[in-house]
């Protein structure tokens, strides 16, 4: 029998964990699928009998011990050179590799719930309204349910009857062919959306659809402290559709830089020229924070880049506290020195200065 290398076969290193044989087993099934257009029956029957014996353990084990000798033919062994349908085939792989994970196309329920398409938009704010909190009103052109018939689809004195495609079943039966055999593929009823009733007289505005295209306006509400880049969820604002769950709203925020203050988390940083005077005696200074003006005491001798804290100027916390401001000075050196300078630094450096 021709030596197989598995691991070459699915394209993974012999370190590979369950999830990466599981992911090159699903990339290569789906490429070498028979159905697809460029498929190839036999890689595809090689792909399945690699990862049948790399996705068990005791079998992977075996085989790296033995290699293909202890895996085929002989009592014990797996010889997969015949594979056909879905002996020794973990189903729910195969079920997620061709059906997307949805097992309802094969009548054993469940699919995921429908809902209506989320909605994403950006909004810009100034770095102080990121800082505090903000509010915004934007106007947005979607699927909404209908005014006219507040959703239903059908007139005010219509009467529901049971759907005439699915009768009353909500689904509708398809058998198909695969390499794996004959299967019910079952999907959701287009005429009644798997409800299995329809009413009797459609609405003339939305002509039953429940939904109709049209403006609303969102409140959004910006939480203090958000940083640039966020998103803010806002469950129920997105597209609605028929017999569905309505989307959701995701707003992500844009914050504008600010010409003094920058933010790490929440603290704030700014830088603070000094002339050498007041850096030597000191003293008082007021500057301009978000909150408004402050004034902060400059020590004596402060020397260049030293930070001075302002306690509780900074971004807000969830639980109502709020960071620092952290100022951080800068000297300004005289460019031209006077001879009364000139004296007055020689005086210094004579006292070690």
């Amino acid at each position: 029998m021709e030596k197989k290398d598995y691991y070459k076969i699915l394209g993974i290193e012999k370190s590979a964990s369950k999830d990466e044989i599981k992911k090159a087993y699903h990339k290569l099934a789906h490429q070498y699928h028979p159905d697809k257009k460029g498929g190839n029956e036999q890689k595809f029957k090689e792909v399945n009998e690699a990862y049948q014996i790399l996705s068990n353990d005791e079998k992977r084990k075996q085989y790296d011990q033995f290699g293909q000798a202890g895996m085929g033919g002989g009592p014990g062994g797996w010889d997969f050179s015949n594979f056909r349908g879905f002996e020794d085939v973990d189903m729910s792989d195969v079920f997620e590799t061709f059906f997307g994970g949805n097992r309802g196309g094969f009548g054993f329920g469940g699919g995921s719930q429908r809902r209506g398409r989320d909605i994403s938009i950006d909004i810009e704010i100034s770095f102080q309204e990121a800082v505090f909190g903000t509010e915004r009103r934007v106007l947005i052109r979607k699927h909404a349910p209908c005014d006219e018939c507040r959703g239903t689809g059908a007139e005010k004195d219509s009467t529901e009857i049971t759907c005439t495609k699915c009768h009353g079943a909500g689904t509708i039966r398809d058998t198909k062919k695969s390499i794996f055999g004959s299967y019910t593929h079952v999907v959701e009823c287009s005429q009644c959306r798997g409800t299995g009733k329809v009413a009797q007289k459609k609405c003339k505005v939305c002509r039953g659809e429940q939904v109709v295209p049209k403006n609303e306006e969102i409140h959004i509400v910006v939480p203090p402290g958000i940083e640039n880049g966020e998103v803010i969820r806002i469950a129920g604002k997105g597209e609605a559709a028929r017999s569905a769950d309505t989307g959701d709203l995701y707003v992500k925020v844009r914050v504008l830089p600010h010409p003094t203050f920058r933010r790490a988390k929440n603290d704030l940083f700014m830088r603070l020229e000094l002339p050498l005077s007041e850096a030597m005696l000191g003293g008082s200074r007021p500057i301009d924070t978000l909150d408004g003006s402050i004034s902060i005491k400059i020590p004596q001798g402060v020397h260049d880049g030293e930070i001075l804290r302002v306690r509780a100027k900074g971004v807000p916390r969830e639980d109502g506290t709020r960071g620092d401001l952290l100022i951080e000075t800068k000297i300004k050196m005289p460019k031209k020195l006077t001879p009364r300078l000139k004296e007055l630094i020689e005086e210094l450096k004579k006292e070690g200065n």
